[in-house]
């Protein structure tokens, strides 16, 4: 009796330690929205309190869409197409109106990286 007590606190003991580590994915979440907001900011240059809350947003949404498609019996197309929609209307209340477009146009791929002229001239004619 006193062995499966023992194995019963072991195996919660493991289990508490393991689900306070972050998982692979989600460290590999991190880097990739820590990459991504740090280079639109260069882009379209939004403040730093901006970027952390870009930041914050894009790694919930992240980590929802991953719930998502991870569920068994969930409705996944319905269920991602709410958390874009979330993800929109938080994204315009971060960003003034010419910095959401921006950020829609380049998260699109609407903007070729190599042909930034347009952001070059709106760069000079800020400064």
């Amino acid at each position: 009796m006193k062995r499966y007590l023992v194995l019963a606190v072991l195996l919660a003991i493991v289990a508490s330690l393991s689900a306070r580590q972050p998982s692979i994915i989600e460290n590999v979440l991190v880097s990739n929205v820590e990459e991504k907001v740090s280079s639109l900011q260069e882009l379209i240059g939004f403040d730093d309190a901006q970027a952390q809350r870009l930041r914050q947003m894009e790694l919930n949404f992240l980590l929802e869409v991953n719930k998502a498609e991870r569920c068994f019996l969930c409705n996944k197309k319905k269920r991602i197409e709410k958390l874009k929609e979330k993800r929109d209307t938080e994204l315009q209340k971060i960003l003034e109106r010419d910095q959401y477009i921006k950020y829609q146009s380049l998260e699109n791929d609407l903007l070729n990286r190599n042909n930034r002229l347009w952001l070059e001239n709106e760069k000079q004619r800020i400064m």
